[in-house]
């Protein structure tokens, strides 16, 4: 009876054993098993997020891409520029008056639009604009007052507004000279009458020097300065100059005597 119960403990404990190992076989197993399955999965979500990215900004930009390029090829509609160039800006204001048979303006418009110069309501030029937006034309002169403004066209074939209108009188002529007091060769006399009144006219508002002393003619060519006159014999100088810079010059003399 001992030799029996001896018998069976054994075997329960060896029994025992063998279902430990089993389950410590087991146990490697499913770590083994489930880290497998992490690592796949790993895998999986790795190259699916590779893919999207790739779908999103690769695959899906180029689609459109040719979405549109197929659109555009087979659509019928052309966009048309309808939006005015702006105003033409001349550097400087023409000079009001020159003696010169032409004057040459330069100024910035829109880029590779033409610049088209009125004037005396007559088209006188187109000129290309530069890449840079400057533009340079010699306008020819005619004798007497010329009426200049200037328009955009760009190459859509819209209109700006015109500049204001600029007057550019061409005088040639040299201005006359009136000299009514005091006249060439007179002799003043006495202290009292020592500072002489100079009068004289000219043309409207031109520029009188008598000896380098600056006068301004009037609107209606009327100049008038007084002048102190020194012992003996003195020479005024007279040198008029226009608007358009013609000159003209004169020298008279005038004698003093205490």
């Amino acid at each position: 009876m001992f030799n029996s119960r001896r018998r069976s403990s054994f075997y329960s404990n060896s029994n025992n054993k063998k279902n430990d190992k089993s389950n410590f076989v087991s146990s490697r197993l499913v770590k083994k098993e489930k880290r497998k399955i992490e690592k796949q999965t790993f895998y999986y979500l790795f190259f699916g997020v590779v893919i999207l990215l790739l779908f999103i900004f690769l695959i899906m930009p180029n689609l459109i891409r040719l979405f549109f390029s197929i659109v555009d090829k087979e659509s019928t509609f052309v966009e048309t520029d309808t939006v005015p160039p702006q105003v033409p800006v001349l550097s400087s204001n023409p000079v009001e008056a020159t003696f010169s048979a032409s004057l040459t303006l330069q100024g910035f418009a829109e880029p590779n639009s033409r610049v088209v110069f009125v004037l005396d309501s007559a088209e006188a030029a187109k000129v290309v604009v530069a890449e840079d937006g400057q533009f340079e034309y010699e306008l020819s002169l005619a004798d007497g007052p010329n009426e200049l403004s200037i328009f955009g066209i760009d190459e859509a074939g819209n209109e700006s507004l015109a500049t204001r209108s600029y007057t550019i009188v061409r005088d040639s002529q040299a201005p006359t000279l009136e000299i009514e007091e005091p006249k060439d060769g007179s002799v003043i006399e006495l202290k009292k009458n020592r500072t002489v009144t100079i009068k004289g006219k000219t043309e409207a508002e031109a520029k009188v020097f008598i000896n380098d002393r600056l006068v301004l003619a009037d609107k209606e060519g009327n100049f008038s300065t007084n002048y102190y006159l020194a012992e003996g014999k003195n020479e005024l100088k007279f040198v008029v100059i226009d608007k358009a810079t013609n000159k003209t010059e004169r020298n008279i003399e005038v004698e003093f005597r205490l």
